[in-house]
């Protein structure tokens, strides 16, 4: 629990941005913990307990940072790309998360593949002017691909030409 967290303990924290990256620090201080919401007014009916929080500051590898109002009964916190964790347990379980669905989605690629062509040449169906458009790009990266080959024979032959044109010495 974060609220258990003492100075020197062991704090992970994962950034999910971009490239992922694991940093492990420690903890500088922890704050008491504090109501997550305004107190209680007298009349107001609560049936909840209040949940708290806590502050963390933590000396990391490549500066200090605060966490601000983590779960003071919680081991993780999700803030945006970044999960803080004070369990190696809980934050080996959110990388095996992490890993699991991105070889998910690498492993649907194919499909997904399959249904862009599908659709397309159904919507190619519904719509002759897509189809038309297809061709038509087609015929055109055809002609480039034909156009590119016909430079470089041309090139060859001027080069030819220039090296029989040339003044014996």
């Amino acid at each position: 629990m974060f609220s258990g967290l003492r100075t020197n303990s062991i704090f992970y924290v994962l950034d999910k941005s971009n490239e992922p990256k694991l940093q492990i620090g420690q903890v500088v201080s922890v704050s008491n913990p504090q109501p997550k919401f305004p107190t209680y007014q007298p009349g107001q009916f609560s049936p909840q307990p209040m949940e708290s929080v806590v502050d963390v500051r933590v000396k990391l590898p490549d500066g200090e940072m605060d966490f601000k109002q983590l779960p003071s009964n919680g081991q993780i916190a999700n803030s945006g790309s970044l999960v803080v964790s004070e369990s190696r347990e809980a934050m080996s379980a959110e990388v095996e998360a992490m890993l699991r669905q991105s070889r998910q989605i690498l492993e649907s690629v194919d499909y997904h593949r399959s249904v862009v062509s599908s659709c397309e040449s159904m919507l190619a169906q519904l719509n002759p002017q897509i189809a038309e458009k297809k061709a038509q790009e087609q015929k055109i990266s055809q002609l480039e691909t034909k156009m590119s080959g016909i430079e470089g024979t041309l090139s060859n032959i001027q080069g030819m030409l220039a090296q029989a044109l040339k003044p014996k010495a």
